[in-house]
């Protein structure tokens, strides 16, 4: 393997979320001149990078990286540089199986699929750029996600699938997936949203013309206190004492 040690530690910035609608999306990552193309972060902040620089005379090369809980900021080190990218792909997901292996732990930024058909095996999945890096069968057909449905076993990709693709090969995506935990945040914000503009519609007074026209609420309790006026002009009345016509 034409493989080498990094031992000096690199910056970067995690970039490795889904988009908001309409978000415009990131600058790639640009490490040393070598762009990240995939990364995967487990739970303990630690993880495993892609990345490329066609100049470089070995362009390809995995990493492993700490985030920073706090900014998300990642230090780079251990890397293993490759002339040709189907080793590099090779390495960069035994890298993350052998980590999930040893340690046990989940992938924060990873995007679970299950296969409810069928055990996977070949043919039985969607192969492409971003995985899946890694899958897992279970003995039988089980009760998944506290009992949700029943599934033979899953995949992990560092990307999410298209709905063509989870369609075409009867998956079904893990419900804590990164994009669809940010598509249900993004839609709690717009409920907000529409719940304040609402509130704030109701509390501010309306223009007819050039007439500055209070909320019906207000104006009831005008005409309420302009008939007490009136009812009480009348009873004064009623009690002045009235002179004799001469």
């Amino acid at each position: 393997m034409d493989d080498k040690k990094q031992e000096n530690h690199m910056n970067g910035i995690n970039q490795n979320r889904p988009l908001l609608q309409n978000e415009t999306p990131p600058e790639p990552e640009n490490i040393r001149n070598y762009i990240i193309q995939r990364s995967i972060t487990f739970e303990n902040n630690r993880g495993f990078a892609l990345a490329e620089n066609p100049n470089a005379v070995d362009p390809h090369v995995t990493w492993q990286f700490t985030a920073c809980e706090d900014t998300g900021k990642r230090d780079y080190y251990w890397g293993h540089y490759f002339s040709y990218k189907d080793t590099a792909t090779k390495d960069f997901e035994l890298r993350v199986t052998e980590y999930h292996k040893n340690y046990g732990l989940s992938e924060i930024d990873g995007y679970k699929y299950y296969s409810t058909q069928r055990p996977v095996d070949i043919g039985t999945f969607p192969k492409t750029d971003n995985g899946p890096f890694r899958f897992e069968n279970f003995d039988k057909r089980e009760d998944v996600e506290q009992g949700q449905f029943q599934a033979w076993g899953y995949l992990v990709y560092d990307a999410p699938l298209t709905q063509q693709q989870i369609s075409d090969y009867e998956l079904r995506p893990a419900p804590n997936n990164p994009d669809i935990v940010a598509a249900i945040q993004k839609q709690g914000e717009d409920k907000s949203q529409a719940a304040n503009k609402l509130t704030t519609d109701k509390q501010t007074p309306s223009r007819q013309g050039n007439r500055l026209t209070a909320p019906k609420p207000i104006m009831e309790q005008l005409a309420e206190a302009e008939k007490q006026v009136q009812r009480g002009e009348a009873a004064a009345a009623d009690k002045k004492p009235k002179r004799d016509e001469r």
